[in-house]
């Protein structure tokens, strides 16, 4: 039999042992050469697995003041709560009355038992689901008499893995140490360290030494964490380095954010509505982002182009006087003129649809007509260099017809007879847009992918995206947002994607629109 520690309190009179045994605290109580108090005589001192029914019953012993051995005592059995905090509202050890039934299939943490003749009481004890140490409080309230029974409770056989984040995101290149841990079935720590491993896929590596995982190429794949037959699994979404300007419209702010989702409170433009879309765009030095707004109230005619520093300390705007009466795409090239396409008043009875050109002075030149164009929403888009433009017109069939303008001759290209929101790539060799899918609004749709003479066409996956695409500078990715605060970054070359989503900082995510990529 192994016994606790106690600290005694000797006795000097009857009332001064009551005074002293409850001075003592929490600690024990029990008797030197037959002195009065409570004692563990057997049954403490256990060290076994959760959920253990030890043989042999908690039994103490009692004396009273007089030291003499008390039968009819009333001695209290209370289980203590565990000190480890993540199991706070778990039970560390039960307590049982001594009867023919198994202890613990309810929370019993407390029982009552008399003394007998021999000045004896009992408890049933059964280990409860917490790793650690566990303590039984033994009070006799006649006499002020206070002791404890400690017992040792370890973790039980293997029965989960669980790994060290449920999903991370790592630009290509960049590295993380992962981990896993097994737990037995109630939660407790085992010592036992799970191996990782790579799931299916190309796009991560894993260092089985050292647990560290590399980013390879864009995609998803599952890193697990395995112990024996146990096994749980991290989700890795790997993607290149990239920076994005983004519309907030229940905000009206134009921000800069990292593809990986940081940075999310770079505000570069506030105040900023359109009914049609401000749809920023980088231009060529990717030092600057143009957008068209509307007035200050949400909903205002989109009237006014802005043409912004990334920092946001540089601005020009190119205001209603300029004569715009809608503006549906603007582009500022190398020499800082700035193109727009939209419908303009050129005297007092009518206005034209066209492309424009704004010089540094703020006049204005018509470089093109665009028969037929519509002034849709995200419904043309200007190519890098300006020789260019995607627009949709109304088709026979009154349909939106996507077509393609050549600026110097005129000619005139149709890529698609029904479409939305064309986007050039950065090299000008190729036109994304979305044909209509159906859904909720007529401005979403699927991605679809063509040479910019019409020939090349390739539909890029199922994913329905709002309007508004944007490719990467190298033209190998598509970005386009597929619900509220997510976006899908495709590979072009092989519909390869990964699902981004971008967090506030103060919880939940955020849901930009009109995404371009510097």
């Amino acid at each position: 039999m192994q016994e606790i520690p106690r600290r005694i309190c000797a006795p000097l009179s009857a009332f001064l042992v009551i005074v002293l045994a409850a001075s003592c605290g929490d600690g024990p109580t029990d008797p030197r050469n037959g002195g009065p108090g409570v004692r563990v005589m057997l049954g403490a001192g256990v060290t076994d697995t959760i959920d253990t029914e030890p043989l042999q019953q908690l039994v103490v012993e009692v004396r009273g003041l007089d030291g003499k051995l008390t039968s009819g005592a009333i001695v209290w059995f209370l289980g203590q709560p565990t000190a480890d905090t993540s199991h706070r509202y778990e039970p560390a050890i039960y307590v049982c009355a001594v009867t023919p039934y198994t202890c613990g299939f309810t929370y019993e943490s407390f029982t009552v038992d008399t003394t007998d003749d021999k000045g004896q009481a009992s408890a049933f004890v059964r280990l409860g689901h917490v790793a650690g140490r566990a303590v039984i409080r033994i009070t006799v309230p006649e006499f002020g008499m206070v002791d404890s029974a400690t017992f040792t409770v370890t973790a039980g056989a293997p029965a989960s893995v669980r790994a060290s984040t449920t999903d991370i995101e790592l630009d290509i290149g960049d590295s993380a140490t992962l981990s896993g841990r097994v737990f037995d079935r109630y939660g407790n720590l085992r010592p036992e360290v799970p191996t990782l491993s790579a799931g299916a896929g190309t796009a991560v590596t894993v260092d089985g030494a050292t647990d560290i995982v590399t980013g390879l190429d864009m995609g998803t794949q599952w890193v697990f964490a395995r112990y024996a037959a146990l096994a749980d699994s991290t989700s890795v979404r790997v993607m290149p380095i990239g920076r994005l300007v983004v519309w907030w419209a229940p905000q009206g702010v134009v921000r800069l954010v990292n593809l990986n989702g940081t940075e999310v409170s770079n505000t570069i433009v506030s105040q900023v509505h359109s009914e049609l879309g401000v749809f920023p765009r980088f231009d060529a030095t990717r030092g600057h982002v143009t957008l068209h707004t509307g007035d200050a109230y949400y909903g205002g005619p989109p009237r006014t182009v802005v043409v912004v520093d990334t920092t946001g300390a540089l601005r020009r705007d190119i205001g209603p006087a300029s004569g715009f009466t809608k503006i549906v795409a603007v582009r500022q090239l190398a020499d800082d003129t700035v193109l727009v396409v939209g419908r303009r008043v050129v005297d007092a009875s009518s206005t034209v649809n066209g492309l424009w050109l704004v010089d540094a002075n703020d006049a204005v030149t018509l470089l093109a007509d665009l028969p037929g164009m519509l002034l849709g929403y995200g419904g043309a888009d200007i190519s890098h260099d300006g020789t260019r433009v995607a627009y949709l017109a109304l088709g026979p069939s009154f349909t939106s017809e996507l077509r393609v303008l050549d600026v110097s001759n005129g000619a005139i290209t149709v890529l698609e007879p029904n479409a939305r929101s064309p986007r050039w790539s950065s090299q000008g060799d190729r036109v994304a847009y979305l044909v209509p899918s159906g859904g909720y609004t007529d401005l979403e749709g699927f991605a679809v992918v063509t040479n910019a003479n019409g020939t090349g066409r390739r539909d890029l996956g199922s994913a329905v995206f709002s309007v508004g695409l944007a490719w990467s500078p190298d033209g190998k990715y598509l970005l386009g947002r597929v619900g509220y605060g997510s976006f899908l970054l495709m590979r072009v070359s092989d519909d390869a994607s990964v699902l981004l989503r971008f967090r506030s900082p103060n919880g939940g995510y955020v849901d930009y629109n009109q995404p371009d990529w510097r």
